[in-house]
Order: C-alpha cells, then sequence, then structure tokens
C-alpha cells in the first residue's frame, strides 16, 4: 500500500480558487507513483460556499476530506487541520499550501521526491536563485524581506532565506515530535513559529526555488494584527532560545536546483 501526502489547506471565502485549485493537485496524482494524494480542506465557515464546492469535488476526488471550524486565524486553522490529518489518515508527510492559486500545484511531485531523498522539511522559497515574486509592488518586497531578516535572526533560523513561506512539504514523524499547541499564534506568524519548533526537533531542511506570483481571485487574509502578532512571535522565539537547546542539522541545505520551471 502506498504511503499517504496529505495537502492541508487553509481556507476561507475561496470558493473562486478551488474549483480551479482541486483538480489540478489531483491531476498530480499520475506523476507520483510513491505516495497516495490526499487534500484536506479546513474551512473556517465561508459565507461565499467554499464548502458547498468542496463537497461538490469530493463526488470526483475521494481523497477530498473537509473539515469546518470557527475562522480563528491562519494559525489556528493549521493545527486543527495537521491534528485531524494526523490521527485519521496517519500521512506521512503533511504539505502546507494556499487556496489562492499562488502556490503551483505542479511542484508536489517534486517535494514528494526530494522527501525521499532524506529531507524531512522542504520550502517553498521565493528568495534562492530560481525563486521570484514577480507582481510584488515594492513595499510588499520590503516588508517580505526584513521580516525574514528578522526571523532569522530572532529565530536562530539564519540558513533559511524564505522562513514566512507558506509552501512547505513535512514529514509527519517529524511533526508528531512538535508541541504545536505552544506556539502560541493564531495567525500568519505560525509559519515561523512552527519552522522554529521543526528545526529544534532537528528538521534536515531543503529550500525549493517558486515563483510566486499575486493572486488572481480574493483578497488576502493579511492584517496589521498580523504585523503585530509577528513581532511579538518573535520575542518569543528569542527568548526561548535562551532555555532550550538547538539542535540544528548538519545536514542544513541552501537551495536546491529548482524541480520544475515556473513561468514567470
Amino acid at each position: 500500500m502506498s504511503q499517504i501526502a496529505c495537502i492541508v489547506l487553509p481556507v476561507y471565502n475561496e470558493a473562486v480558487n478551488l474549483r480551479l485549485l482541486l483538480p489540478r493537485i489531483f491531476d498530480q496524482q499520475e506523476r507520483i507513483a510513491t505516495h497516495e494524494l490526499h487534500v484536506l480542506v479546513v474551512d473556517d465557515n465561508s459565507p461565499d460556499g467554499t464548502a458547498a464546492v468542496v463537497e461538490e469535488h469530493r463526488k470526483r476526488f475521494p481523497r477530498l476530506h473537509l473539515l469546518h471550524g470557527e475562522r480563528q486565524g491562519l494559525g489556528c486553522a493549521y493545527q486543527r487541520g495537521m491534528a485531524h490529518a494526523l490521527a485519521t489518515l496517519r500521512p506521512a508527510l503533511i504539505f502546507e499550501m494556499d487556496a489562492d492559486l499562488q502556490h503551483d500545484p505542479d511542484l508536489i511531485p517534486g517535494f514528494i521526491a526530494r522527501s525521499q531523498e532524506g529531507y524531512t522539511v522542504q520550502i517553498g522559497s521565493r528568495y534562492v536563485p530560481g525563486g521570484a515574486t514577480p507582481d510584488f509592488p515594492w513595499h510588499r518586497r520590503l516588508v517580505s524581506r526584513v521580516g525574514n531578516w528578522l526571523a532569522r535572526v530572532g529565530g536562530g533560523l539564519s540558513p533559511i532565506r524564505d522562513i514566512t513561506s507558506g509552501y512547505r512539504c513535512i514529514d509527519a514523524a517529524l511533526l508528531t515530535r512538535c508541541d504545536l499547541h505552544h506556539l502560541a499564534t493564531r495567525g500568519y506568524a505560525f509559519q515561523t513559529s512552527l519552522l522554529s519548533e521543526l528545526v529544534h526537533h532537528g528538521a534536515r531542511v531543503v529550500e525549493i526555488p517558486i515563483v510566486f506570483p499575486d493572486r488572481l481571485y480574493g483578497q488576502s487574509k493579511l492584517s496589521s494584527r498580523d504585523y503585530v502578532e509577528f513581532l511579538v512571535m518573535l520575542v518569543k522565539l528569542t527568548l526561548r532560545r535562551r532555555w532550550l537547546p538547538r539542535r540544528l542539522s548538519p545536514a542544513f541545505r541552501r537551495p536546491a536546483k529548482p524541480i520544475a520551471k515556473v513561468p514567470v
């Protein structure tokens, strides 16, 4: 029996994007021989009919799953989704992925192939050679770059270039060793906090270059509250580093070669 790779998709008002994204994800199965691809949509009670779109596609894709919940932020949705996936599907790999078409599903088989080489955390990176953010205005690039720099310094993650990326493939066995409940982040700061936790537990990391375009449909959920939470989280990570031993794997890697060509 094939192992399971589960993509956790937190969503809020992504009905239009999911109609396009879900078929593209499941189309990748024919390129994957080692794992059975599942998708868990974590819907925060979207009022735009997101859940209905998922139910409609479940008739076509039996490995599509839906988890409902109250809207509490991206971090809470990921914690809920990962816990559910680990308990019910027992996957070998768990993906983090956005549902807004900014993360290319064509890269999924390459991520899974890399996992067979011993990497326990793979990051879709915008800031390594081959990666790009072609549609970002200058101020958005500046905020992203500064945020990543602060995370590298405060979180002790200096070998990693794209710490805030939301496109990742994580070894489920590594994830089960992490205490997600102490990650007191409700929003986007969860990405940095989780990565720090994974590294503290000996993650073997590789960055895969990706092209990250702007979203075509819907609106970004990033708010001013997320920026404040990010800064608070950095303080917590800095203090935590003083008390907990840091087991940074010597196998930490700089960027890998691109696993797929993505048009800019």
